[in-house]
Protein backbone atom coordinates (compact mmCIF):
# COMPACT_ATOMS: atom_id res chain seq x y z
CA UNK A 1 0.00 0.00 0.00
CA UNK A 2 1.34 3.71 -0.98
CA UNK A 3 3.04 5.27 2.07
CA UNK A 4 1.59 8.63 2.47
CA UNK A 5 3.49 11.05 4.92
CA UNK A 6 0.78 12.79 7.40
CA UNK A 7 2.44 16.48 7.83
CA UNK A 8 1.07 16.70 11.83
CA UNK A 9 1.59 14.61 14.55
CA UNK A 10 -2.18 15.20 15.18
CA UNK A 11 -3.27 11.79 13.50
CA UNK A 12 -1.02 9.54 16.14
CA UNK A 13 -2.41 11.68 18.95
CA UNK A 14 -6.14 11.46 18.00
CA UNK A 15 -5.83 7.51 17.33
CA UNK A 16 -4.26 7.10 21.11
CA UNK A 17 -7.03 8.70 22.20
CA UNK A 18 -9.44 6.25 21.34
CA UNK A 19 -11.51 9.09 18.31
CA UNK A 20 -12.13 11.50 21.48
CA UNK A 21 -12.70 14.35 18.70
CA UNK A 22 -12.94 17.20 21.24
CA UNK A 23 -9.56 16.07 23.22
CA UNK A 24 -7.88 15.83 19.24
CA UNK A 25 -8.69 19.19 19.21
CA UNK A 26 -6.90 20.12 22.39
CA UNK A 27 -4.04 19.09 21.36
CA UNK A 28 -1.02 21.69 19.85
CA UNK A 29 0.52 20.72 16.65
CA UNK A 30 4.14 19.62 17.33
CA UNK A 31 6.83 18.29 14.75
CA UNK A 32 5.95 15.82 12.01
CA UNK A 33 5.72 12.12 11.99
CA UNK A 34 5.36 9.36 9.03
CA UNK A 35 2.06 7.52 9.15
CA UNK A 36 0.91 4.85 6.47
CA UNK A 37 -2.88 4.95 5.86
CA UNK A 38 -4.23 1.74 6.40
CA UNK A 39 -7.37 1.80 7.90
CA UNK A 40 -10.74 3.92 8.20
CA UNK A 41 -9.88 5.55 11.51
CA UNK A 42 -6.33 6.97 9.61
CA UNK A 43 -8.58 8.35 7.45
CA UNK A 44 -10.94 10.18 9.85
CA UNK A 45 -8.02 11.32 11.81
CA UNK A 46 -6.86 13.23 8.98
CA UNK A 47 -9.77 14.89 8.23
CA UNK A 48 -10.73 15.65 11.93
CA UNK A 49 -6.81 17.28 11.91
CA UNK A 50 -8.58 21.14 11.34
CA UNK A 51 -5.05 22.75 11.14
CA UNK A 52 -4.39 21.51 7.76
CA UNK A 53 -7.24 22.53 6.14
CA UNK A 54 -9.04 25.46 8.00
CA UNK A 55 -6.94 28.81 7.35
CA UNK A 56 -7.29 30.88 4.06
CA UNK A 57 -4.32 33.07 3.80
CA UNK A 58 -4.84 35.61 1.02
CA UNK A 59 -2.60 39.09 1.83
CA UNK A 60 -4.36 39.70 -2.46
CA UNK A 61 -7.59 39.60 -1.22
CA UNK A 62 -6.99 41.48 2.54
CA UNK A 63 -4.52 44.10 1.06
CA UNK A 64 -6.52 44.36 -2.24
CA UNK A 65 -9.60 45.83 -1.36
CA UNK A 66 -11.45 49.17 -1.06
CA UNK A 67 -11.85 47.79 3.01
CA UNK A 68 -8.56 47.85 3.79
CA UNK A 69 -7.06 51.40 4.69
CA UNK A 70 -4.02 52.19 2.55
CA UNK A 71 -2.99 55.87 3.27
CA UNK A 72 -0.34 58.32 3.44
CA UNK A 73 -2.05 59.80 6.88
CA UNK A 74 -1.89 56.27 8.57
CA UNK A 75 2.00 55.46 7.52
CA UNK A 76 2.93 58.88 8.84
CA UNK A 77 1.26 58.20 11.81
CA UNK A 78 2.09 54.46 12.22
CA UNK A 79 5.94 54.82 10.65
CA UNK A 80 6.99 51.74 9.10
CA UNK A 81 8.76 49.87 12.63
CA UNK A 82 5.63 49.34 13.75
CA UNK A 83 2.96 48.61 11.10
CA UNK A 84 3.56 46.06 9.40
CA UNK A 85 0.77 46.47 7.25
CA UNK A 86 2.56 48.71 5.53
CA UNK A 87 5.47 47.29 4.45
CA UNK A 88 6.71 47.33 0.64
CA UNK A 89 5.12 43.69 0.51
CA UNK A 90 2.12 44.19 1.32
CA UNK A 91 1.81 47.56 -0.35
CA UNK A 92 2.35 45.11 -3.46
CA UNK A 93 -0.69 43.53 -2.74
CA UNK A 94 -2.41 46.36 -1.63
CA UNK A 95 -1.78 48.27 -4.93
CA UNK A 96 -2.06 45.48 -7.35
CA UNK A 97 1.66 45.78 -8.72
CA UNK A 98 1.48 42.57 -10.85
CA UNK A 99 5.19 43.09 -11.89
CA UNK A 100 6.56 42.79 -7.87
CA UNK A 101 4.17 40.10 -6.63
CA UNK A 102 5.79 37.15 -8.34
CA UNK A 103 8.96 37.65 -6.85
CA UNK A 104 7.41 38.04 -3.33
CA UNK A 105 7.17 34.56 -1.39
CA UNK A 106 3.84 32.96 -1.63
CA UNK A 107 1.61 31.51 1.28
CA UNK A 108 -1.51 31.15 -0.55
CA UNK A 109 -0.72 28.67 -3.50
CA UNK A 110 1.43 26.09 -1.28
CA UNK A 111 -1.68 26.03 1.38
CA UNK A 112 -3.99 25.82 -0.93
CA UNK A 113 -2.71 23.15 -2.81
CA UNK A 114 -1.42 21.14 0.28
CA UNK A 115 -4.70 20.66 1.25
CA UNK A 116 -5.72 19.61 -2.44
CA UNK A 117 -3.03 16.93 -2.21
CA UNK A 118 -4.76 15.91 1.14
CA UNK A 119 -7.89 15.11 -0.61
CA UNK A 120 -6.64 13.12 -2.98
CA UNK A 121 -4.76 11.19 -0.69
CA UNK A 122 -8.10 10.59 0.89
CA UNK A 123 -9.79 9.85 -2.43
CA UNK A 124 -6.91 7.34 -3.57
CA UNK A 125 -6.91 5.49 -0.14
CA UNK A 126 -10.96 5.18 0.78
CA UNK A 127 -11.49 2.34 -1.51
CA UNK A 128 -8.48 0.67 -0.24
CA UNK A 129 -8.38 0.73 3.69
CA UNK A 130 -10.06 -1.24 6.52
CA UNK A 131 -12.50 -0.85 8.75
CA UNK A 132 -15.21 0.90 6.87
CA UNK A 133 -18.20 -0.04 5.67
CA UNK A 134 -19.48 0.84 2.14
CA UNK A 135 -21.52 3.94 3.46
CA UNK A 136 -18.82 5.53 5.57
CA UNK A 137 -16.15 4.85 2.50
CA UNK A 138 -18.66 7.22 0.10
CA UNK A 139 -18.73 9.48 2.79
CA UNK A 140 -15.33 10.18 3.35
CA UNK A 141 -14.65 9.85 -0.45
CA UNK A 142 -17.59 12.96 -0.55
CA UNK A 143 -15.55 15.31 1.78
CA UNK A 144 -12.83 14.97 0.38
CA UNK A 145 -14.08 15.96 -3.03
CA UNK A 146 -15.21 18.94 -1.25
CA UNK A 147 -12.22 20.33 0.57
CA UNK A 148 -10.82 19.82 -3.36
CA UNK A 149 -14.06 21.99 -4.55
CA UNK A 150 -13.34 24.17 -1.79
CA UNK A 151 -9.49 24.50 -2.56
CA UNK A 152 -9.52 25.11 -6.07
CA UNK A 153 -12.65 27.53 -5.88
CA UNK A 154 -10.54 29.77 -3.73
CA UNK A 155 -7.58 29.09 -6.19
CA UNK A 156 -9.59 30.15 -9.32
CA UNK A 157 -10.55 33.96 -7.12
CA UNK A 158 -7.96 34.69 -6.58
CA UNK A 159 -5.50 33.89 -9.49
CA UNK A 160 -7.80 34.03 -12.38
CA UNK A 161 -9.88 36.23 -13.81
CA UNK A 162 -13.77 36.08 -13.28
CA UNK A 163 -15.96 33.12 -14.89
CA UNK A 164 -18.05 35.19 -17.01
CA UNK A 165 -19.22 34.87 -20.87
CA UNK A 166 -16.08 35.75 -22.81
CA UNK A 167 -13.67 34.17 -20.58
CA UNK A 168 -14.52 30.66 -20.60
CA UNK A 169 -11.07 30.02 -22.75
CA UNK A 170 -9.13 32.08 -20.51
CA UNK A 171 -6.60 30.45 -17.98
CA UNK A 172 -7.64 28.80 -15.38
CA UNK A 173 -6.00 26.52 -12.60
CA UNK A 174 -4.14 23.44 -12.29
CA UNK A 175 -6.44 20.51 -11.58
CA UNK A 176 -4.57 18.56 -9.72
CA UNK A 177 -6.36 15.34 -9.94
CA UNK A 178 -3.89 12.91 -7.89
CA UNK A 179 -1.30 12.71 -5.81
CA UNK A 180 1.38 11.82 -8.50
CA UNK A 181 4.00 14.22 -8.97
CA UNK A 182 4.36 13.48 -12.47
CA UNK A 183 1.11 14.66 -13.33
CA UNK A 184 0.78 17.76 -15.72
CA UNK A 185 1.47 21.41 -14.67
CA UNK A 186 -0.37 22.51 -17.11
CA UNK A 187 -3.17 25.05 -16.92
CA UNK A 188 -6.38 24.32 -17.39
CA UNK A 189 -9.40 27.15 -18.48
CA UNK A 190 -11.44 28.22 -17.13
CA UNK A 191 -14.58 26.23 -17.88
CA UNK A 192 -12.60 23.21 -17.66
CA UNK A 193 -11.68 24.48 -14.01
CA UNK A 194 -15.05 25.05 -12.68
CA UNK A 195 -16.68 22.02 -14.39
CA UNK A 196 -14.24 20.19 -12.22
CA UNK A 197 -15.20 21.67 -8.92
CA UNK A 198 -18.81 21.67 -9.93
CA UNK A 199 -18.74 17.60 -10.57
CA UNK A 200 -16.55 17.67 -6.69
CA UNK A 201 -19.54 19.64 -5.74
CA UNK A 202 -22.16 17.81 -7.04
CA UNK A 203 -21.00 14.81 -4.84
CA UNK A 204 -20.33 17.02 -1.94
CA UNK A 205 -24.53 17.31 -2.19
CA UNK A 206 -24.72 14.21 -1.27
CA UNK A 207 -23.48 14.75 1.74
CA UNK A 208 -26.46 14.60 4.54
CA UNK A 209 -24.14 14.54 7.83
CA UNK A 210 -26.02 17.13 9.69
CA UNK A 211 -24.42 19.59 11.96
CA UNK A 212 -23.93 18.83 15.10
CA UNK A 213 -22.99 20.48 18.91
CA UNK A 214 -21.10 19.36 21.63
CA UNK A 215 -23.38 20.10 24.84
CA UNK A 216 -21.09 19.77 26.97
CA UNK A 217 -18.57 22.37 25.57
CA UNK A 218 -20.73 24.20 23.35
CA UNK A 219 -18.29 23.15 20.12
CA UNK A 220 -19.60 22.52 16.91
CA UNK A 221 -18.16 19.89 14.59
CA UNK A 222 -18.49 22.52 11.69
CA UNK A 223 -14.33 21.31 11.19
CA UNK A 224 -15.96 18.08 9.10
CA UNK A 225 -17.85 18.42 5.94
CA UNK A 226 -22.09 18.65 6.81
CA UNK A 227 -25.17 19.08 4.68
CA UNK A 228 -24.86 22.72 5.83
CA UNK A 229 -21.58 23.56 4.78
CA UNK A 230 -21.66 22.04 1.22
CA UNK A 231 -25.02 23.75 0.57
CA UNK A 232 -23.55 27.17 2.02
CA UNK A 233 -20.64 26.19 -0.32
CA UNK A 234 -22.92 25.58 -3.22
CA UNK A 235 -24.86 29.04 -2.73
CA UNK A 236 -21.31 30.78 -2.93
CA UNK A 237 -19.99 28.87 -6.19
CA UNK A 238 -23.16 29.94 -7.89
CA UNK A 239 -23.73 33.70 -6.43
CA UNK A 240 -19.98 33.87 -8.02
CA UNK A 241 -21.61 32.60 -11.24
CA UNK A 242 -24.52 35.11 -11.44
CA UNK A 243 -26.60 32.30 -11.24
CA UNK A 244 -29.35 33.84 -8.29
CA UNK A 245 -31.22 31.24 -9.25
CA UNK A 246 -29.43 28.22 -7.62
CA UNK A 247 -27.97 30.13 -5.21
CA UNK A 248 -31.18 31.30 -3.92
CA UNK A 249 -31.87 27.04 -3.80
CA UNK A 250 -28.80 26.36 -1.84
CA UNK A 251 -28.94 29.12 0.39
CA UNK A 252 -32.49 27.82 1.64
CA UNK A 253 -31.03 24.83 1.80
CA UNK A 254 -28.33 25.57 3.86
CA UNK A 255 -30.87 27.26 6.17
CA UNK A 256 -33.27 24.50 5.70
CA UNK A 257 -29.87 22.62 7.84
CA UNK A 258 -28.78 25.51 10.60
CA UNK A 259 -30.16 28.87 11.06
CA UNK A 260 -28.68 29.45 14.36
CA UNK A 261 -27.73 33.60 14.59
CA UNK A 262 -25.63 34.94 16.93
CA UNK A 263 -27.90 38.16 18.58
CA UNK A 264 -25.33 40.49 18.85
CA UNK A 265 -27.61 41.95 21.93
CA UNK A 266 -27.91 39.24 23.87
CA UNK A 267 -24.28 36.69 22.59
CA UNK A 268 -21.69 39.77 22.64
CA UNK A 269 -19.52 40.87 25.43
CA UNK A 270 -16.75 42.94 25.84
CA UNK A 271 -13.44 40.71 27.20
CA UNK A 272 -13.45 41.21 31.29
CA UNK A 273 -9.82 41.34 30.91
CA UNK A 274 -9.18 44.62 28.59
CA UNK A 275 -5.40 45.38 27.56
CA UNK A 276 -3.70 48.46 29.50
CA UNK A 277 -0.97 49.64 27.85
CA UNK A 278 1.46 52.70 28.69
CA UNK A 279 1.95 54.91 26.44
CA UNK A 280 4.36 58.05 25.98
CA UNK A 281 3.84 58.20 30.22
CA UNK A 282 0.50 57.64 30.14
CA UNK A 283 -2.18 54.51 30.68
CA UNK A 284 -3.95 53.55 28.32
CA UNK A 285 -7.47 50.60 27.87
CA UNK A 286 -7.94 49.09 24.93
CA UNK A 287 -11.04 46.85 24.93
CA UNK A 288 -12.01 44.19 22.79
CA UNK A 289 -14.79 41.60 22.07
CA UNK A 290 -15.01 38.45 24.04
CA UNK A 291 -13.75 36.47 21.01
CA UNK A 292 -10.48 38.02 21.58
CA UNK A 293 -7.60 36.12 22.80
CA UNK A 294 -4.36 37.08 24.43
CA UNK A 295 -2.43 34.38 22.15
CA UNK A 296 -2.24 33.54 18.64
CA UNK A 297 -0.44 29.90 19.61
CA UNK A 298 -3.65 29.07 21.15
CA UNK A 299 -6.62 27.50 19.56
CA UNK A 300 -9.49 29.92 20.47
CA UNK A 301 -11.86 28.55 21.92
CA UNK A 302 -14.51 30.24 20.70
CA UNK A 303 -14.27 29.64 17.01
CA UNK A 304 -15.39 26.29 17.52
CA UNK A 305 -18.48 27.93 19.64
CA UNK A 306 -19.33 30.66 16.88
CA UNK A 307 -22.65 28.99 15.93
CA UNK A 308 -23.28 30.70 12.77
CA UNK A 309 -19.91 28.96 10.86
CA UNK A 310 -21.69 26.17 9.27
CA UNK A 311 -17.80 25.43 7.86
CA UNK A 312 -14.39 26.03 10.13
CA UNK A 313 -12.53 28.14 7.43
CA UNK A 314 -10.88 31.47 8.63
CA UNK A 315 -9.18 34.26 6.92
CA UNK A 316 -6.06 35.33 7.96
CA UNK A 317 -4.03 38.30 7.86
CA UNK A 318 -0.64 37.36 9.20
CA UNK A 319 0.09 41.09 9.62
CA UNK A 320 -1.66 41.35 12.72
CA UNK A 321 -4.08 44.41 11.72
CA UNK A 322 -7.24 44.43 9.52
CA UNK A 323 -7.15 48.11 8.68
CA UNK A 324 -11.03 49.53 8.14
CA UNK A 325 -10.94 51.93 5.67
CA UNK A 326 -12.71 55.07 5.99
CA UNK A 327 -14.82 54.07 2.99
CA UNK A 328 -15.93 50.67 5.11
CA UNK A 329 -16.19 52.54 8.18
CA UNK A 330 -18.90 55.09 6.53
CA UNK A 331 -21.28 52.36 6.35
CA UNK A 332 -22.01 51.75 9.84
CA UNK A 333 -24.38 53.56 12.06
CA UNK A 334 -21.81 53.85 15.08
CA UNK A 335 -24.87 54.44 17.18
CA UNK A 336 -26.47 51.38 16.65
CA UNK A 337 -24.73 48.89 14.70
CA UNK A 338 -23.20 46.35 17.17
CA UNK A 339 -20.91 45.45 14.84
CA UNK A 340 -19.16 48.37 14.89
CA UNK A 341 -19.52 48.36 18.47
CA UNK A 342 -17.47 44.85 19.24
CA UNK A 343 -15.41 44.56 15.98
CA UNK A 344 -14.19 48.23 15.82
CA UNK A 345 -11.59 48.71 18.15
CA UNK A 346 -11.11 52.39 17.84
CA UNK A 347 -7.55 52.85 19.44
CA UNK A 348 -5.97 49.22 18.49
CA UNK A 349 -2.52 51.11 17.66
CA UNK A 350 -1.98 52.16 21.33
CA UNK A 351 -1.46 48.15 21.65
CA UNK A 352 1.71 48.20 19.01
CA UNK A 353 2.63 51.89 21.15
CA UNK A 354 1.71 53.79 18.03
CA UNK A 355 0.22 57.02 20.00
CA UNK A 356 -2.52 57.30 17.37
CA UNK A 357 -6.54 56.02 17.57
CA UNK A 358 -5.85 53.80 14.62
CA UNK A 359 -8.73 51.60 14.36
CA UNK A 360 -8.78 47.23 13.77
CA UNK A 361 -11.40 45.20 12.47
CA UNK A 362 -11.33 42.28 15.57
CA UNK A 363 -13.08 39.35 15.31
CA UNK A 364 -10.68 36.07 16.41
CA UNK A 365 -7.53 37.17 17.81
CA UNK A 366 -5.59 39.62 15.57
CA UNK A 367 -5.31 37.81 12.48
CA UNK A 368 -8.19 35.84 12.02
CA UNK A 369 -11.98 36.25 10.35
CA UNK A 370 -14.95 33.49 9.44
CA UNK A 371 -14.69 32.92 5.57
CA UNK A 372 -16.24 29.72 5.66
CA UNK A 373 -20.42 29.78 5.11
CA UNK A 374 -22.49 30.99 7.97
CA UNK A 375 -26.09 31.49 8.61
CA UNK A 376 -25.01 35.08 8.27
CA UNK A 377 -24.51 34.93 4.34
CA UNK A 378 -26.82 32.28 3.51
CA UNK A 379 -29.34 35.15 4.36
CA UNK A 380 -27.34 37.50 2.58
CA UNK A 381 -27.52 35.74 -0.78
CA UNK A 382 -30.68 34.76 -0.39
CA UNK A 383 -31.73 38.38 0.02
CA UNK A 384 -29.63 39.18 -2.97
CA UNK A 385 -31.20 36.88 -5.20
CA UNK A 386 -34.83 37.26 -3.88
CA UNK A 387 -34.05 41.53 -4.44
CA UNK A 388 -32.36 40.28 -8.34
CA UNK A 389 -35.21 38.77 -9.06
CA UNK A 390 -37.42 41.67 -8.44
CA UNK A 391 -38.88 40.25 -4.97
CA UNK A 392 -37.87 43.16 -3.09
CA UNK A 393 -40.44 42.83 -0.16
CA UNK A 394 -39.19 39.33 0.25
CA UNK A 395 -35.28 40.43 0.29
CA UNK A 396 -36.24 42.85 2.67
CA UNK A 397 -37.76 40.45 4.97
CA UNK A 398 -34.88 38.30 4.42
CA UNK A 399 -31.95 40.59 5.25
CA UNK A 400 -33.90 42.23 8.29
CA UNK A 401 -33.91 39.16 10.19
CA UNK A 402 -30.19 39.75 10.09
CA UNK A 403 -30.04 43.14 11.41
CA UNK A 404 -32.62 41.92 13.99
CA UNK A 405 -29.69 40.46 15.42
CA UNK A 406 -26.92 43.05 14.46
CA UNK A 407 -28.65 46.01 15.43
CA UNK A 408 -29.14 47.00 19.18
CA UNK A 409 -32.73 45.96 19.88
CA UNK A 410 -33.40 49.61 21.24
CA UNK A 411 -32.89 51.48 18.39
CA UNK A 412 -36.00 52.44 16.28
CA UNK A 413 -37.72 50.15 14.31
CA UNK A 414 -36.76 52.13 11.42
CA UNK A 415 -33.37 52.38 12.04
CA UNK A 416 -33.38 48.36 12.19
CA UNK A 417 -35.37 47.66 9.22
CA UNK A 418 -33.85 48.52 5.67
CA UNK A 419 -36.37 49.21 3.38
CA UNK A 420 -36.40 49.90 -0.47
CA UNK A 421 -39.02 50.72 -3.02
CA UNK A 422 -37.00 49.34 -6.32
CA UNK A 423 -34.78 46.14 -7.41
CA UNK A 424 -32.12 48.43 -7.57
CA UNK A 425 -32.20 50.34 -4.29
CA UNK A 426 -32.98 46.91 -2.32
CA UNK A 427 -29.83 45.38 -4.33
CA UNK A 428 -27.63 48.84 -3.27
CA UNK A 429 -28.65 48.23 0.61
CA UNK A 430 -28.41 44.50 0.74
CA UNK A 431 -24.81 44.30 -0.72
CA UNK A 432 -23.88 47.58 2.12
CA UNK A 433 -25.45 45.09 4.42
CA UNK A 434 -23.07 42.07 2.89
CA UNK A 435 -19.90 44.65 2.98
CA UNK A 436 -20.55 45.52 6.84
CA UNK A 437 -20.93 42.08 7.52
CA UNK A 438 -18.26 40.34 5.86
CA UNK A 439 -15.51 42.81 5.23
CA UNK A 440 -12.36 41.85 4.03
CA UNK A 441 -12.26 38.29 3.59
CA UNK A 442 -14.92 38.42 0.81
CA UNK A 443 -14.84 42.05 -0.43
CA UNK A 444 -11.86 42.22 -3.45
CA UNK A 445 -14.21 38.62 -4.32
CA UNK A 446 -17.51 40.87 -3.93
CA UNK A 447 -15.55 43.58 -6.39
CA UNK A 448 -14.87 40.92 -8.94
CA UNK A 449 -18.66 39.38 -9.37
CA UNK A 450 -19.86 42.93 -9.15
CA UNK A 451 -18.02 44.74 -11.25
CA UNK A 452 -18.61 41.70 -14.35
CA UNK A 453 -21.89 40.48 -14.00
CA UNK A 454 -24.60 41.60 -16.24
CA UNK A 455 -26.10 44.48 -14.40
CA UNK A 456 -24.10 48.20 -14.29
CA UNK A 457 -26.03 49.67 -11.26
CA UNK A 458 -24.17 47.58 -8.92
CA UNK A 459 -20.66 47.86 -10.45
CA UNK A 460 -17.93 49.44 -8.39
CA UNK A 461 -15.89 50.42 -11.04
CA UNK A 462 -12.11 51.16 -10.76
CA UNK A 463 -9.93 51.19 -7.31
CA UNK A 464 -7.82 53.93 -6.64
CA UNK A 465 -5.32 54.53 -3.74
CA UNK A 466 -2.89 56.96 -2.77
CA UNK A 467 0.29 56.30 -1.46
CA UNK A 468 4.22 57.23 -1.83
CA UNK A 469 6.17 55.57 -4.25
CA UNK A 470 8.08 51.94 -3.37
CA UNK A 471 9.47 49.09 -4.52
CA UNK A 472 10.65 45.66 -2.55
CA UNK A 473 13.23 47.51 -0.23
CA UNK A 474 12.12 50.60 0.28
CA UNK A 475 9.25 53.37 0.66
CA UNK A 476 10.37 56.72 -0.76
CA UNK A 477 8.14 59.22 1.28
CA UNK A 478 9.61 62.04 -1.27
CA UNK A 479 7.05 61.07 -4.25
CA UNK A 480 3.78 60.44 -3.96
CA UNK A 481 1.57 57.95 -6.85
CA UNK A 482 -2.11 57.31 -7.37
CA UNK A 483 -2.37 53.62 -8.22
CA UNK A 484 -5.73 52.64 -9.90
CA UNK A 485 -6.95 48.82 -10.54
CA UNK A 486 -9.86 49.39 -13.45
CA UNK A 487 -13.00 47.87 -13.88
CA UNK A 488 -12.11 45.60 -16.40
CA UNK A 489 -8.76 44.92 -15.85
CA UNK A 490 -7.29 41.86 -15.86
CA UNK A 491 -4.43 43.15 -12.46
CA UNK A 492 -8.32 41.85 -11.34
CA UNK A 493 -6.44 38.12 -10.83
CA UNK A 494 -3.18 38.24 -8.93
CA UNK A 495 0.01 37.05 -10.56
CA UNK A 496 0.94 33.10 -9.88
CA UNK A 497 4.33 33.42 -7.66
CA UNK A 498 7.40 33.06 -10.25
CA UNK A 499 8.98 30.21 -7.94
CA UNK A 500 6.14 27.65 -9.11
CA UNK A 501 7.12 28.93 -12.53
CA UNK A 502 10.68 28.45 -12.62
CA UNK A 503 10.35 24.74 -10.79
CA UNK A 504 8.35 23.53 -13.40
CA UNK A 505 10.67 24.56 -16.04
CA UNK A 506 8.00 27.09 -17.87
CA UNK A 507 5.24 24.42 -18.18
CA UNK A 508 3.17 27.03 -15.48
CA UNK A 509 2.62 29.67 -17.61
CA UNK A 510 1.99 33.49 -15.88
CA UNK A 511 -1.03 35.11 -16.20
CA UNK A 512 -1.26 37.13 -19.49
CA UNK A 513 -1.84 41.22 -18.70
Amino acid sequence: MKKIIILSAFLTACLLMSGCVDKFLDVKPSKSTTVVIETGEHLNALLNNYSLFYLESSPWLINGSDDEECSIAWYDKTGSNFCEGYTPTSLCFATWDTELIPDITDITWKAEYQKIFYANAILENADKVSGLSDSEREGIKREACFIRANAMWYLAQIYCLPYVPGNEDKQGIILKKSTQFDESLKRASLKETFDFIEADLAEALKIETPLTQNSANGRWKNYRANKAAVNGFAARFYLYLNDYTNALKYADAALAAHSQLVDYNTDMYFSPSPVVVTINGRTETVNFPYTYIGSANNVNEYMFQWKELMYFRMAEDRNWWYMPSESLLSLYDKEHDLRYKYHIVPNFAYINTIDAELPAYIFFWKDRIPSGPTTAEMLLIKAECEARSGNTSAAMTTVNRLRAVRMDKDAPANVINLTASSKEEAVKKILEERRREMPFARRLLDIRRLNSNEDSFDDVGDLTKTFYTFNLSNIDKGTTKTYKLEKNSTRVACPLPKTEIDMSGGVIEQNVY
